[in-house]
Protein backbone atom coordinates (compact mmCIF):
# COMPACT_ATOMS: atom_id res chain seq x y z
CA UNK A 1 0.00 0.00 0.00
CA UNK A 2 1.40 3.80 -0.91
CA UNK A 3 0.36 6.74 0.71
CA UNK A 4 0.31 10.20 -1.59
CA UNK A 5 2.48 12.59 0.73
CA UNK A 6 0.65 15.52 -0.57
CA UNK A 7 -3.29 14.85 0.03
CA UNK A 8 -2.59 11.37 2.38
CA UNK A 9 -4.79 9.57 0.01
CA UNK A 10 -4.24 6.03 -0.34
CA UNK A 11 -2.88 5.47 -4.55
CA UNK A 12 -2.66 2.53 -6.51
CA UNK A 13 1.44 3.94 -7.86
CA UNK A 14 0.54 5.34 -11.28
CA UNK A 15 2.06 8.64 -10.42
CA UNK A 16 5.66 8.52 -9.30
CA UNK A 17 8.38 10.37 -8.35
CA UNK A 18 11.83 9.86 -7.62
CA UNK A 19 13.57 12.18 -4.40
CA UNK A 20 17.09 11.40 -2.90
CA UNK A 21 16.77 7.64 -3.59
CA UNK A 22 13.31 6.96 -2.49
CA UNK A 23 10.46 6.66 -4.90
CA UNK A 24 7.03 8.16 -3.48
CA UNK A 25 3.21 7.60 -5.09
CA UNK A 26 0.61 10.32 -5.66
CA UNK A 27 -2.81 10.07 -6.48
CA UNK A 28 -3.12 12.46 -9.09
CA UNK A 29 -0.67 14.47 -11.61
CA UNK A 30 -1.52 18.06 -9.28
CA UNK A 31 -0.61 15.94 -6.17
CA UNK A 32 2.77 14.36 -7.65
CA UNK A 33 3.35 18.33 -9.26
CA UNK A 34 3.02 20.15 -5.63
CA UNK A 35 5.37 17.36 -4.26
CA UNK A 36 8.20 18.27 -6.92
CA UNK A 37 8.07 22.02 -6.24
CA UNK A 38 8.93 21.28 -2.54
CA UNK A 39 9.19 17.76 -1.25
CA UNK A 40 10.44 18.90 1.76
CA UNK A 41 7.20 20.80 3.07
CA UNK A 42 5.89 16.92 2.49
CA UNK A 43 9.10 14.83 4.33
CA UNK A 44 9.31 14.64 7.65
CA UNK A 45 12.96 14.18 8.62
CA UNK A 46 11.65 12.32 11.51
CA UNK A 47 10.48 8.27 10.39
CA UNK A 48 8.59 7.38 13.26
CA UNK A 49 9.33 3.82 14.48
CA UNK A 50 5.69 3.02 15.58
CA UNK A 51 2.46 4.08 13.53
CA UNK A 52 1.52 7.11 15.30
CA UNK A 53 -1.82 9.48 14.78
CA UNK A 54 -2.22 12.87 13.25
CA UNK A 55 -2.47 15.52 15.91
CA UNK A 56 -5.06 17.40 14.55
CA UNK A 57 -7.36 14.55 13.56
CA UNK A 58 -6.21 11.71 15.35
CA UNK A 59 -6.07 9.14 12.17
CA UNK A 60 -2.95 7.10 12.55
CA UNK A 61 -0.06 7.37 10.24
CA UNK A 62 3.14 5.47 9.56
CA UNK A 63 5.51 8.55 8.74
CA UNK A 64 5.16 12.53 9.82
CA UNK A 65 4.38 13.69 6.53
CA UNK A 66 4.50 17.01 7.81
CA UNK A 67 6.03 17.81 11.25
CA UNK A 68 6.59 20.30 13.65
CA UNK A 69 7.62 20.33 17.35
CA UNK A 70 4.15 19.22 18.34
CA UNK A 71 4.31 16.18 15.59
CA UNK A 72 3.24 14.86 12.76
CA UNK A 73 0.17 15.17 10.47
CA UNK A 74 -1.45 13.38 8.10
CA UNK A 75 -2.28 15.65 5.38
CA UNK A 76 -1.67 19.02 4.48
CA UNK A 77 -5.08 20.16 5.65
CA UNK A 78 -4.56 18.98 9.27
CA UNK A 79 -1.37 21.12 9.02
CA UNK A 80 -3.13 23.74 7.77
CA UNK A 81 -5.81 23.73 10.34
CA UNK A 82 -3.21 23.17 13.49
CA UNK A 83 -1.14 25.64 12.40
CA UNK A 84 -3.35 28.64 11.20
CA UNK A 85 -6.79 26.87 12.79
CA UNK A 86 -5.62 25.18 15.69
CA UNK A 87 -6.97 27.42 18.48
CA UNK A 88 -9.93 28.12 16.31
CA UNK A 89 -11.53 24.55 16.02
CA UNK A 90 -10.43 23.37 19.66
CA UNK A 91 -12.23 26.01 20.65
CA UNK A 92 -15.53 24.80 18.45
CA UNK A 93 -17.36 22.29 20.66
CA UNK A 94 -17.65 18.80 19.18
CA UNK A 95 -21.12 18.17 18.87
CA UNK A 96 -21.14 21.90 16.87
CA UNK A 97 -18.38 21.07 14.39
CA UNK A 98 -20.10 17.95 13.59
CA UNK A 99 -23.62 20.52 12.51
CA UNK A 100 -21.48 22.25 10.98
CA UNK A 101 -19.58 19.68 8.97
CA UNK A 102 -23.27 18.33 8.11
CA UNK A 103 -24.28 21.62 6.74
CA UNK A 104 -21.83 21.42 4.41
CA UNK A 105 -22.49 18.13 3.23
CA UNK A 106 -26.32 19.17 2.84
CA UNK A 107 -25.00 22.19 0.92
CA UNK A 108 -22.37 20.25 -1.29
CA UNK A 109 -25.19 17.89 -2.25
CA UNK A 110 -26.96 20.52 -3.77
CA UNK A 111 -23.95 22.54 -5.86
CA UNK A 112 -21.08 20.32 -5.78
CA UNK A 113 -18.53 23.54 -6.07
CA UNK A 114 -19.53 24.77 -3.04
CA UNK A 115 -17.94 22.36 -0.72
CA UNK A 116 -14.00 23.21 -1.56
CA UNK A 117 -15.02 26.75 -2.15
CA UNK A 118 -16.53 27.49 1.56
CA UNK A 119 -13.38 25.88 2.76
CA UNK A 120 -10.97 28.20 0.74
CA UNK A 121 -13.05 31.12 1.85
CA UNK A 122 -12.90 30.23 5.48
CA UNK A 123 -9.00 29.64 5.26
CA UNK A 124 -8.46 33.12 3.62
CA UNK A 125 -11.20 34.90 5.95
CA UNK A 126 -9.46 33.41 8.94
CA UNK A 127 -6.04 34.55 7.98
CA UNK A 128 -7.07 38.10 6.94
CA UNK A 129 -9.20 38.14 10.15
CA UNK A 130 -6.05 37.53 12.10
CA UNK A 131 -4.03 39.87 10.95
CA UNK A 132 -6.24 42.60 11.48
CA UNK A 133 -6.55 41.50 15.43
CA UNK A 134 -9.68 39.21 15.42
CA UNK A 135 -8.71 36.59 18.38
CA UNK A 136 -11.38 34.25 20.49
CA UNK A 137 -15.24 33.65 19.80
CA UNK A 138 -15.44 36.28 16.93
CA UNK A 139 -12.57 34.62 15.09
CA UNK A 140 -14.84 31.53 15.81
CA UNK A 141 -18.00 33.25 14.48
CA UNK A 142 -15.81 34.28 11.26
CA UNK A 143 -14.55 30.75 10.63
CA UNK A 144 -17.97 29.45 11.06
CA UNK A 145 -19.82 31.54 9.10
CA UNK A 146 -17.46 31.53 6.21
CA UNK A 147 -17.92 27.95 6.19
CA UNK A 148 -21.87 28.02 6.37
CA UNK A 149 -21.91 31.68 4.14
CA UNK A 150 -24.48 29.28 1.49
CA UNK A 151 -26.06 27.26 3.65
CA UNK A 152 -29.10 29.32 2.37
CA UNK A 153 -29.08 27.94 -1.00
CA UNK A 154 -30.59 25.03 0.16
CA UNK A 155 -33.84 27.29 -0.30
CA UNK A 156 -33.03 27.87 -4.18
CA UNK A 157 -34.83 25.64 -6.70
CA UNK A 158 -32.49 23.70 -8.48
CA UNK A 159 -33.70 25.10 -11.85
CA UNK A 160 -31.97 28.92 -11.10
CA UNK A 161 -29.41 27.55 -8.51
CA UNK A 162 -27.84 25.23 -10.59
CA UNK A 163 -28.69 27.19 -13.87
CA UNK A 164 -25.37 27.27 -16.79
CA UNK A 165 -26.20 31.17 -17.80
CA UNK A 166 -26.47 34.18 -16.66
CA UNK A 167 -29.62 34.96 -14.58
CA UNK A 168 -32.61 36.82 -15.82
CA UNK A 169 -33.57 39.70 -12.99
CA UNK A 170 -36.54 37.50 -11.70
CA UNK A 171 -33.99 34.43 -10.86
CA UNK A 172 -31.34 37.33 -9.51
CA UNK A 173 -34.16 38.31 -7.11
CA UNK A 174 -34.82 34.81 -5.69
CA UNK A 175 -30.99 34.07 -5.48
CA UNK A 176 -30.81 37.08 -3.80
CA UNK A 177 -33.15 35.38 -1.25
CA UNK A 178 -30.65 33.02 0.03
CA UNK A 179 -28.70 35.20 2.76
CA UNK A 180 -32.40 35.44 4.89
CA UNK A 181 -32.83 31.93 4.67
CA UNK A 182 -29.25 30.62 5.79
CA UNK A 183 -29.93 33.48 8.95
CA UNK A 184 -33.34 31.59 9.76
CA UNK A 185 -31.95 28.02 9.53
CA UNK A 186 -29.06 28.98 12.01
CA UNK A 187 -30.37 31.79 13.79
CA UNK A 188 -32.26 29.15 16.29
CA UNK A 189 -29.26 27.83 17.05
CA UNK A 190 -27.40 29.94 19.63
CA UNK A 191 -23.77 28.66 19.19
CA UNK A 192 -24.34 30.00 15.75
CA UNK A 193 -25.83 33.11 16.39
CA UNK A 194 -22.90 34.86 15.29
CA UNK A 195 -21.91 33.06 12.54
CA UNK A 196 -25.57 33.74 11.38
CA UNK A 197 -25.40 37.30 11.49
CA UNK A 198 -22.09 36.71 8.64
CA UNK A 199 -23.99 34.76 6.65
CA UNK A 200 -27.33 37.19 6.87
CA UNK A 201 -24.43 40.43 6.06
CA UNK A 202 -22.08 38.25 3.77
CA UNK A 203 -23.49 40.35 0.38
CA UNK A 204 -23.48 44.09 1.92
CA UNK A 205 -21.79 46.10 0.43
CA UNK A 206 -19.41 48.97 2.06
CA UNK A 207 -21.47 52.17 -0.15
CA UNK A 208 -24.97 50.85 1.21
CA UNK A 209 -25.75 49.12 -2.14
CA UNK A 210 -25.84 45.28 -1.19
CA UNK A 211 -28.27 43.17 0.17
CA UNK A 212 -30.64 42.29 1.57
CA UNK A 213 -31.21 45.62 4.55
CA UNK A 214 -28.73 47.89 2.34
CA UNK A 215 -26.22 48.21 5.22
CA UNK A 216 -23.60 51.02 4.81
CA UNK A 217 -19.80 50.97 6.30
CA UNK A 218 -19.41 49.38 9.83
CA UNK A 219 -23.12 49.09 10.24
CA UNK A 220 -21.90 45.36 8.74
CA UNK A 221 -20.84 43.45 10.93
CA UNK A 222 -16.62 43.42 10.60
CA UNK A 223 -16.68 39.54 10.34
CA UNK A 224 -19.36 40.09 6.94
CA UNK A 225 -16.42 42.59 5.80
CA UNK A 226 -12.79 40.56 6.28
CA UNK A 227 -15.58 37.74 4.16
CA UNK A 228 -16.66 39.85 1.40
CA UNK A 229 -13.29 40.41 0.40
CA UNK A 230 -12.19 37.01 0.86
CA UNK A 231 -15.07 35.23 -0.79
CA UNK A 232 -14.72 37.89 -3.75
CA UNK A 233 -10.86 36.94 -4.12
CA UNK A 234 -11.38 33.27 -4.11
CA UNK A 235 -14.94 33.45 -6.78
CA UNK A 236 -13.25 35.01 -9.69
CA UNK A 237 -9.53 33.34 -9.36
CA UNK A 238 -11.41 29.95 -9.54
CA UNK A 239 -13.19 28.69 -12.80
CA UNK A 240 -16.98 28.22 -12.81
CA UNK A 241 -19.56 26.67 -15.21
CA UNK A 242 -20.49 30.20 -16.47
CA UNK A 243 -16.83 32.21 -16.56
CA UNK A 244 -13.67 31.26 -16.38
CA UNK A 245 -11.01 32.23 -13.47
CA UNK A 246 -9.06 35.51 -13.98
CA UNK A 247 -5.47 35.72 -12.67
CA UNK A 248 -4.41 36.43 -8.89
CA UNK A 249 -2.89 40.10 -9.87
CA UNK A 250 -5.98 40.99 -11.84
CA UNK A 251 -8.48 39.94 -8.95
CA UNK A 252 -6.51 42.25 -6.34
CA UNK A 253 -6.88 44.98 -9.01
CA UNK A 254 -10.71 44.62 -8.51
CA UNK A 255 -10.80 44.33 -5.75
CA UNK A 256 -8.33 47.63 -5.01
CA UNK A 257 -11.03 49.44 -7.56
CA UNK A 258 -14.06 48.51 -5.33
CA UNK A 259 -12.07 49.59 -2.37
CA UNK A 260 -14.90 52.09 -0.57
CA UNK A 261 -17.58 50.51 -2.95
CA UNK A 262 -18.10 47.09 -2.04
CA UNK A 263 -15.45 46.51 0.45
CA UNK A 264 -14.07 48.34 3.82
CA UNK A 265 -11.06 50.20 2.78
CA UNK A 266 -9.40 49.49 5.36
CA UNK A 267 -9.91 45.86 5.51
CA UNK A 268 -8.66 46.11 1.92
CA UNK A 269 -5.36 48.09 3.15
CA UNK A 270 -4.80 44.68 5.13
CA UNK A 271 -5.15 42.38 2.28
CA UNK A 272 -2.31 43.94 0.17
CA UNK A 273 -0.10 43.45 3.18
CA UNK A 274 -1.08 39.71 2.93
CA UNK A 275 -0.94 39.29 -0.40
CA UNK A 276 2.22 37.10 -0.45
CA UNK A 277 0.30 34.72 1.99
CA UNK A 278 -2.97 35.55 0.17
CA UNK A 279 -1.33 34.08 -3.66
CA UNK A 280 -0.13 31.00 -1.93
CA UNK A 281 -3.80 29.97 -0.91
CA UNK A 282 -5.21 31.30 -4.07
CA UNK A 283 -2.57 30.10 -6.19
CA UNK A 284 -1.92 26.64 -4.37
CA UNK A 285 -4.90 25.76 -2.64
CA UNK A 286 -5.76 23.37 0.18
CA UNK A 287 -8.80 21.68 -0.59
Amino acid sequence: MHIDPVCGMEVDGKHKFEYYRKTYYFCSKKCRERFSKNPELFISTIILLNPSSCIACGNQIKDGLYMNNKGPYCCERCYFRDRLLGDVIDKIEGIYLSIIESFIEAIDAREHEVKSHSIRVSQLSVLLAKQIGVWGRDLIDIYCGALLHDIGKIGISDEILLKNTILSRKDQLCMEEHPEIGYRILCHIEYLSGAAEIVLSHHEHYDGSGYPRGLEGEEIPIGARIFAVCDTLDAITVDRHYREAIPFDQAMDYINFNSGILFDPGIVTILFLLENDMREFVEDPIS
